[in-house]
């Protein structure tokens, strides 16, 4: 379940990146590169670190993570003078094990990717609407 988690998250952010190589041939590069190393160490993290996937036990452990969707956002004039090129907001879907009622519950997380100088960053951001990624 694992490898199949890791796949559908490596597919899903492999799609926006082929997306901006059609689109970014005339900027001389994608723009998106490197955004799927940034959400599969964000799925990591979650993982990791989230209370309702941290330290459980065989059979209570996160699973069927998923990007629920990805939406890229307008980088401002004066976020650009600071040397942002990208803005995407993201959510993620997992199931979680819900003790008190003995049973997986879908759980999700938010994040806006800002690329700067090159490099990807994750910021917290609040809720978005699913079909769009656009901040709610």
């Amino acid at each position: 379940m694992k490898a199949f988690s890791m796949a559908i998250l490596a597919a899903a952010a492999l799609g926006l990146a082929a997306c901006g190589e059609k689109t970014a041939g005339a900027q001389g590069g994608d723009p998106n590169a490197g955004l799927d190393v940034a959400i599969r160490s964000w799925h990591a993290e979650l993982k990791a670190n989230d209370p309702q996937c941290k330290g459980k036990p065989d059979g209570e452990q996160c699973r069927a993570f998923e990007v629920a969707c990805k939406g890229l956002r307008e980088v401002s004039s004066d976020e650009a003078a600071h040397g942002m090129t990208a803005k995407i907001g993201a959510a993620i879907g997992w199931e979680a094990w819900d003790g008190a009622r003995s049973e997986y519950r879908p759980t999700s997380a938010t994040a806006e990717f800002q690329k700067v100088g090159g490099e990807w960053k994750r910021v917290a951001t609040g809720p978005v609407n699913l079909s769009t990624c656009v901040a709610s």
